[in-house]
């Protein structure tokens, strides 16, 4: 509410200025451009069974903060579009998401440019995404050239809405109308929209639960409206807002009939936005072969950064697309926490991901005839895909006892454990959550790589979720700020298949040749980002996180 207040003083403001446009002579451009203009509901429509996707564009938000400032508008979204978007979205409110117009009249420009000229299909659709709530933002909108604009029902009164919804057809649009609770689809439908955008976080609290837009597709089925994709005379399209993260996020909303996903934040953080997007399977014959030939394949997926004793270093690595933040209970470690400042990370952790609870990562036993191999990196995956989009908590532990950890995970909320001592790969099953196991690799040890590694598969179980290496130094279990024989995880993953997180003497200036050579599953950094023991240098762990994927996304 507040920021819709803000944008209806801005444009009051705007109006006494000498350059201010009225309303009917924008209303005029506005029809004179709407010849090319797309129409929303066919576009998502024509891509059935292929499920449309809406890629957005934002320099920041008021939950995340900034996040992509320095990208240029017209090169990341022509990348989106080469990767297969059919919508591009545009943040153009300017004090939050440090938007603008120009950059919609960027990407309309560049994307019909590179379209033109026979580089790929035809041109995307460019949606304004703001706080709409008067005609002159409509017409405003149409004359910039927007093919589409979204209405929030939350911030829209029902009356204005359906002003709105006719203002924007007399130009030639066909509007996203964003809704969130059950009641807003009432007055979405009311009002006669055809193209219903569900958005999965509440803008109240701004927690994500992707089983609103599930409720919402159940509703309208229920009512007998033909909104699923591809269904003959479907008069409604459903678009999923916000929360998606991967191809299994996508065909569960393929499986709900759903027409749309937008992506905007996971795409901003993407070292390769293109090659992102051709991850999320938006044809259903890709997420087929996908599954039936999933296994592990080398390749960065995670960016731990540990050793966090303050809220403030946890959000800048959530910032810069940290995956996991490991906060330490080891009492003899310069990094050890207690339960309150741990408490403090996680709360901060939590809100950066929109969730008040422990995160779900849904880790399945394994079968009794199943190879430790198999079950560990099958594990590996589900964690993988919880922490892709929202950060999780890791509690390092050493020697600890069960009941120690149980309190620490209860009393903290940690999403997950790390087991950093001597208490071997059975103690993962009795953390209360999903465990890591650190396997330590002593850095001067002889025996050639293959070998050390044969020993470290023999020696696993089905227990841990993942397998962490670290350096293994004399007198001191982590931290050491000294590498091992990275020999030990190549043969690891090349030969047998098994996924591991690669810790031990990484900072910025070798983390790119850890992951060039090695391509592990994971990275782990604690002192290498540090000014002191105790607090996180920002343009250190910001050149970390951004050095590990832009070299991984050069071994793609």
């Amino acid at each position: 509410q507040i920021i819709t207040a803000t944008r209806i003083i801005d444009y009051e403001k705007a109006s006494k200025s000498p350059e201010y446009v009225d309303v009917m002579t924008l209303k005029e451009r506005a029809e004179a451009c709407s010849a090319g203009r797309l129409n929303l509901a066919e576009v998502v429509r024509r891509r059935a069974p292929v499920m449309c996707m809406a890629a957005e564009f934002k320099r920041a938000s008021p939950s995340k903060g900034p996040m992509g400032m320095h990208l240029d508008p017209a090169k990341q979204t022509v990348s989106y579009w080469r990767g297969g978007a059919d919508v591009i979205s545009v943040l153009t409110e300017k004090r939050w998401f440090k938007g603008g117009l120009e950059d919609l009249e960027a990407v309309l420009g560049a994307t019909t440019e590179a379209a033109a000229a026979g580089d790929g299909p035809s041109r995307p659709a460019v949606l304004r995404k703001d706080f709409i709530v008067s005609e002159y933002q409509v017409y405003e909108s149409a004359a910039a050239g927007a093919d589409t604009l979204l209405l929030i029902v939350a911030v829209t009164p029902r009356p204005l809405l359906l002003r709105l919804i006719g203002a924007c057809r007399s130009v030639g649009i066909e509007p996203l109308v964003e809704i969130h609770a059950a009641e807003e689809l009432d007055v979405a439908l009311e009002c006669g929209a055809t193209v219903i955008g569900v958005n999965n976080r509440n803008l109240h609290t701004f927690e994500l639960d992707l089983g609103t837009t599930d409720r919402a597709a159940a509703t309208l089925g229920n009512r007998g409206i033909k909104f699923y994709h591809g269904e003959e005379g479907a008069t409604h399209s459903i678009c999923a807002l916000s929360g998606m993260s991967d191809a299994h996020d996508v065909h569960r909303y393929r499986n709900a009939g759903v027409g749309m996903v937008l992506v905007g934040e996971s795409l901003m953080r993407a070292a390769c936005p293109t090659a992102a997007i051709k991850k999320l399977c938006l044809d259903p014959t890709n997420y087929d072969e996908m599954v039936g030939e999933e296994k592990f394949v080398p390749g960065l997926k995670l960016v731990k950064v540990c050793g966090i004793t303050r809220p403030e270093d946890a959000l800048v690595a959530c910032r810069v697309g940290a995956n996991l933040i490991g906060v330490i209970f080891a009492p003899k470690s310069k990094r050890a926490v207690t339960v309150e400042q741990a408490t403090a990370v996680v709360r901060a952790v939590r809100a950066f991901g929109e969730r008040k609870t422990a995160a779900d990562v849904s880790v399945s036993s394994a079968a009794p005839e199943e190879n430790p191999v198999a079950a560990v990196a099958r594990s590996s995956r589900s964690l993988e895909r919880a922490a892709r989009l929202r950060p999780l908590v890791v509690g390092v532990f050493q020697n600890a006892s069960q009941e120690e950890i149980r309190q620490a995970v209860d009393g903290a909320g940690l999403d997950l454990v790390q087991l950093h001592g001597d208490e071997g790969m059975e103690a993962c099953a009795g953390c209360g959550v999903p465990a890591l196991r650190v396997v330590h690799i002593t850095a001067d040890a002889g025996g050639d790589a293959e070998t050390r590694a044969q020993k470290i598969v023999d020696s696993l179980t089905a227990d841990p979720t993942a397998i962490l290496l670290d350096t293994a130094v004399k007198g001191v279990q982590g931290g050491t700020g000294v590498t091992f024989d990275w020999g030990v995880a190549t043969a690891l993953q090349e030969k047998h298949g098994l996924p591991v997180i690669v810790a031990g003497g990484l900072k910025p200036d070798n983390v790119a040749e850890a992951v060039g050579r090695v391509r592990p599953w994971g990275v782990d950094v604690s002192s290498g980002v540090e000014t002191s023991p105790r607090v996180k240098d920002p343009e250190k762990v910001g050149a970390f996180v951004f050095g590990a994927r832009a070299a991984a996304t050069g071994m793609q």
